[in-house]
């Protein structure tokens, strides 16, 4: 499939590559204020992103690193940042975004964007964390917080994308576990695949509650579902 726009619902969709890969989720992350993506993005992404987020865009690397999707997790609130960031980039957040709350995480577990699902209603934390690093998350996204799994699996936010309207699940999890996550975060999950099949759905979709950009491999149908699943 060719990146571009798909209409649907009357917001949008689009399907994009970021340096070649369909993987898009692994190289931003998404609020409802700010992206933040990698220096090298095209301009054309970067306006991409612009436009259909209505955000401002943050460019800099995460660790020195292009894949900060698995490093970053935030909200309206504040970003909780894996302490392997650099203090430059850090500060250049900072400048940017002065009145969020920003958490650089000093944990054994260094890919918080993977162990952290969170909008501005509330936040499930990999049962990985201690009840000490659950607090300091809990201080800094200003959303209630609990700690579980998602289709018995720790990395919550590697499996399941979550905005202000809706949510999307991994495709194995239970009825009950949808159930229970919609209510809790006061949105509707539906469970979904994306880029041909991918169950690890954050890895190639990033979403606010304005549009997403899915990965350019994702299909028709699975399109559907996502659109469905997060209002878009």
């Amino acid at each position: 499939m060719r990146a571009g726009r798909q209409e649907v619902m009357g917001k949008g969709i689009y399907v994009e590559e970021f340096f070649g890969t369909p993987e898009v989720g692994l190289f931003a992350v998404v609020t409802e204020n700010i992206c933040i993506v990698p220096p090298q993005l095209k301009p054309r992404q970067e306006k991409l992103i612009s436009t259909v987020f209505e955000v401002e865009v943050v460019k800099t690397t995460i660790a020195g690193s292009y894949l900060i999707g698995p490093l970053v997790a935030g909200n309206s609130y504040g970003l909780v940042i894996s302490k392997l960031a650099l203090e430059e980039e850090v500060e250049k957040i900072r400048s940017i975004v002065r009145d969020l709350n920003i958490l650089l995480l000093e944990s054994v577990y260094t890919a918080a964007g993977n162990l952290i699902l969170t909008n501005d209603r509330a936040a499930l934390v990999s049962t990985y964390f201690s009840k000490k690093e659950v607090k300091m998350i809990e201080d800094t996204l200003n959303v209630e917080i609990v700690q579980g799994m998602i289709a018995q699996r720790p990395y919550v936010g590697s499996i399941s994308v979550v905005t202000n309207n809706g949510g999307l699940i991994h495709v194995e999890s239970t009825e009950e576990e949808v159930k229970s996550l919609s209510k809790y975060f006061k949105v509707e999950f539906f469970p979904g695949t994306v880029n041909d099949g991918v169950k690890f759905v954050r890895s190639g979709i990033i979403a606010n509650s304005r549009g997403a950009v899915v990965g350019a491999r994702t299909t028709g149908p699975e399109l559907m579902v996502i659109s469905r699943a997060l209002g878009v």
